[in-house]
């Protein structure tokens, strides 16, 4: 390995292993409403598996995003292993012009072109995968007011609240079950 890449040159029959600790800022998110806060600790091995390459290990870091519901700050512990497949690009497999019927062996292996892999690459997407669609500061956030924009969680408004159509008990109920779900 040289540098965060892994050079494929360097695989042979034999495990590759390598760890470290990347502070904020090494991995690139390419987006400003992720921020790593702590240290980023993995590790990985990567091996020959015929005629792909196997990366597997782990990673632990914490991250900010905006609430889903206040837009205040939320934290993320992000601790996950991953067990990955690469396997090098075959031109003939993506002809742009052509439909290809992919088998379920080929959807867990990605794709690449070149002779190196990108080790924040793989630790970016990994990360990004294991954040939740709805992210909460709390789970009893309770969000903006929809007329104001005050911070429900700090005060109150004096806003009226909404009246809502009886016909609506019912979605609320089941947007509340959703809620406590995903929480």
């Amino acid at each position: 390995m040289s540098g965060y890449f892994i050079d494929l040159k360097d695989l042979t029959l034999e495990k590759l292993t390598f760890e470290a600790l990347f502070e904020p800022g090494i991995v690139d998110f390419g987006a400003e409403n992720i921020r790593q806060i702590g240290d980023l600790d993995w590790a990985a091995s990567a091996e020959r598996a015929g005629v792909e390459i196997r990366i597997t290990g782990r990673l632990d870091t914490t991250v900010e995003l905006a609430c889903s519901r206040c837009l205040e700050p939320a934290r993320i512990h992000v601790s996950k292993p991953f067990d990955l497949f690469f396997r090098e690009r075959d031109e003939v497999m993506f002809d742009e012009d052509e439909e290809v019927a992919l088998a379920d062996k080929d959807t867990r292996t990605a794709f690449f072109t070149g002779t190196k892999l990108a080790i924040s690459d793989i630790l970016r997407e990994q990360i990004l995968l294991a954040i939740p669609m709805k992210v909460l500061c709390a789970v009893d956030c309770k969000g903006l007011c929809p007329t104001c924009g005050t911070n429900l969680n700090s005060g109150s408004c004096s806003c009226r609240a909404q009246d809502f159509s009886p016909h609506m008990d019912s979605l609320l109920e089941i947007k509340r079950r959703l809620e406590k779900r995903s929480s």
